[in-house]
């Protein structure tokens, strides 16, 4: 019996021990079943915030990428022409205003400033050693050689050097409506003086009339009376032409062929000014060019440029002026230009020529070349100066005005 009950208790014993190994075994299953259920949600919950961050990632590239697309989209399209110049003086970055005036061929990004535009490089030098203060009082031809450009700088960080934004600004544009109140005042007095000033020119031109009618006189004489008669039709013209400017009316203008009508013009010119037609090189590169123009207002313009090259300029090689018939290129607009070798224009006085009643020799009135840029503008078309010898050119080296005309074809008719 003592034998059976110690089996008995040993069997007790197992089991009990069995027992209690199954429990910690489903105690551990179930610890082991929590801990991964845990590990699987937060692994969820990691993987639905990682979605979200993902989206929200591609939604905000997205965002950017619309917002640099919106950006370049105003800047290529701005009415305002900008581009900017990093400290090594490339281009980064440049909208299409602003391409058009320097060159669409040669102001693309990467490209040096200084090879598109040495004028504009020397401005943005100036300014930079200026201590970044007032824009350089300087001013350049756009690439179409129609428009004159004055360009702003802005300085892009604290970077010392750094990159620089540059605005472009066409001048006529603001000198259009600058001028608008000094023509008023011009006009106030052109028509309170013109009368009597017709009066002695009317007197001076009868007086050589009546003198041409007498017998008494030689050839040499007649031909002096014909040179009275001439300029004094010319200075009633001239008379006419401020009254017209002041009051802006309609142009009378006609299509002409350059070439025929500027041998006319200095027939008449050399035969005034007592001026030998050898001292006076004409280049025609392109003779058959149309333009349209009111006829007058070309006489009065060109006249008063070759006046002036004759008066303050030098001969050399026996030629005192150069006269260029030609066509931009790429705008294909035909154009004179008048070169002189004369003591040329002060820098500081280059922007300043075409003001009314602004000389800068002793006994000018200031009129004569704003006059002549107003009556260009009458007939849309442009009168430019420049140094020669290009637009870094010494004072010394002569003057350029070129007439820069409209394309005839596309005149709306």
């Amino acid at each position: 019996m003592t034998g059976q009950y110690a089996s008995f208790g040993t069997q007790l014993r197992n089991g009990a021990e069995a027992a209690v190994a199954d429990i910690n075994a489903y105690a551990t299953a179930g610890l082991l079943g929590v801990v991964m259920f845990t590990l699987a949600a937060a692994a969820s919950y990691v993987a639905t915030s990682m979605q979200q961050s993902d989206a929200l990632v591609r939604q905000r590239d997205l965002d950017l990428a619309n917002l640099a697309e919106l950006s370049q989209y105003i800047v290529q399209h701005l009415r305002e022409s900008l581009l900017v110049v990093d400290a090594a003086d490339k281009i980064r970055l440049i909208n299409e205003s602003a391409a058009e005036i320097l060159g669409e061929e040669h102001a693309v990004p990467g490209a040096l400033i200084g090879e598109v535009s040495p004028r504009l490089l020397y401005s943005l030098s100036t300014w930079r050693r200026s201590q970044r203060g007032e824009d350089a009082p300087s001013t350049f031809v756009a690439a179409d050689g129609a428009r004159l450009i004055q360009p702003h700088f802005a300085s892009l960080g604290e970077l010392e050097p750094g990159p620089t934004l540059i605005f472009l600004e066409d001048t006529s544009l603001m000198a259009e409506r600058v001028q608008q109140s000094k023509l008023a005042a011009l006009g106030r007095l052109s028509a309170s003086i013109a009368h009597e000033i017709r009066n002695p020119v009317g007197a001076m031109s009868h007086a050589g009339q009546l003198l041409a009618e007498s017998p008494a006189i030689g050839a040499d004489e007649r031909r002096l009376t014909d040179i009275i008669r001439n300029n004094s039709e010319r200075v009633s013209t001239i008379i006419d032409n401020v009254l017209q400017l002041s009051r802006r009316e309609a142009t009378k203008s006609t299509r002409l062929m350059l070439g025929d009508w500027l041998e006319d013009f200095l027939d008449e010119f050399c035969e005034t000014m007592q001026v030998p037609m050898a001292r006076i090189a004409v280049h025609e590169d392109a003779r058959d060019l149309e333009v349209r123009i009111d006829p007058s207002h070309l006489h009065q313009v060109v006249w008063n440029i070759c006046d002036n090259a004759m008066k303050y300029g030098e001969a050399r090689d026996g030629i005192s002026l150069e006269i260029k018939l030609n066509r931009l290129n790429p705008s294909n607009r035909p154009y004179l230009e008048v070169a002189d070798r004369g003591p040329g224009i002060e820098a500081t006085a280059a922007d300043r020529i075409f003001e009314p009643f602004f000389t800068g020799r002793k006994g000018g009135t200031g009129l004569g070349l704003f006059i002549a840029r107003e009556l260009c503008q009458l007939n849309r078309a442009v009168l430019l100066y420049e140094p020669r010898g290009g637009e870094l050119g010494n004072r010394g080296d002569g003057s350029i005005f070129r007439i820069v005309f409209s394309d005839p074809q596309r005149w709306e008719e």
